[in-house]
């Protein structure tokens, strides 16, 4: 079996996605449903998948839940909640009833981009996400390498949760010298000697070069990753549709082939799917 970790979808009827506004994402700005993912994923063999947030609403857990109601593929849900707030869980509860809501597996609140490098570190943040171990949920971190030593400091203070790092922390493929390289190699380690931390293969391509990457630009990159997390605690992920800027569903999914091949048939099963189903408690 090969599970997706990490997909998107969005109905732009249903609401606009406002970070999609201007003409270097011109190309995704449009509706992506799941039969478009269906026939995108259809040669990489994918058989079930796990479809994360686009917007931070709580509305569209109606959109995605909906989703996960009517395909039986989309065996997971990874929502938001605002993670700052105190009220957060009161406001999930209003969703739990609707149909898919079981599906639920997972909670992300984003700190890429945000100014505050320590905000996953702040004290609200914590309580929350400590808290996501009472309601069966894991939190994913979508983090950039600014907000990866608040990463740490939360998973040390949440031992019992379960984090998944989204797109390896997302490094500057391609065009970051020896410095960053190393910088960000720490900071992967650093957080990976968590054990309670697992972490998608996924989101690499809309860091390097769209145009002219080559799959040997990752072969580094992958490496800290593995040699920090080992083989029990990375995922395949294809971060489709955003993946479409600088690759194809298949070329995201050859990408993942290449980077595992050195590795036993047990441990690609685990990269592939078994990770993925650990990490999530499907």
């Amino acid at each position: 079996m090969r599970i997706d970790s990490h997909h998107h979808l969005w109905d732009l009827e249903i609401a606009q996605r406002g970070w999609l506004a201007g003409e270097v994402l011109a190309p995704i700005n449009r509706t992506f449903s799941m039969d478009d993912f269906y026939a995108e994923r259809a040669s990489a063999k994918i058989d079930k998948s796990i479809l994360v947030q686009t917007l931070s609403d709580y509305e569209e857990m109606k959109e995605f839940f909906n989703v996960a109601a009517n395909h039986d593929s989309v065996i997971g849900v990874v929502a938001w909640i605002d993670m700052s707030k105190s009220d957060c869980f009161e406001n999930l509860e209003k969703y739990l009833d609707l149909p898919g809501a079981n599906k639920l597996v997972g909670i992300r609140d984003g700190a890429q981009g945000r100014t505050d490098t320590q905000w996953l570190s702040s004290h609200q943040v914590v309580k929350n996400v400590s808290q996501l171990v009472q309601e069966g949920l894991t939190f994913d971190l979508l983090v950039d390498p600014p907000h990866l030593a608040a990463s740490a400091k939360l998973v040390q203070q949440c031992p019992d949760t379960t984090f998944i790092l989204d797109h390896i922390g997302k490094p500057n493929i391609g065009k970051a010298d020896d410095g960053e390289l190393k910088e960000w190699s720490k900071l992967i380690e650093n957080l990976a000697a968590n054990q309670n931390v697992l972490c998608k293969v996924s989101g690499m391509v809309t860091e390097a070069n769209w145009k002219s990457w080559e799959k040997k630009d990752f072969k580094k990159y992958f490496d800290v990753v593995l040699n920090s997390f080992g083989a029990d605690r990375i995922m395949f992920g294809s971060d489709w549709p955003v993946c479409k800027l600088a690759a194809s569903y298949d070329q995201v999914a050859n990408l993942a082939e290449f980077l595992v091949d050195d590795l036993s048939q047990t441990d690609k099963e685990k990269f592939w799917s078994l990770n993925a189903l650990k990490a999530y408690g499907i």
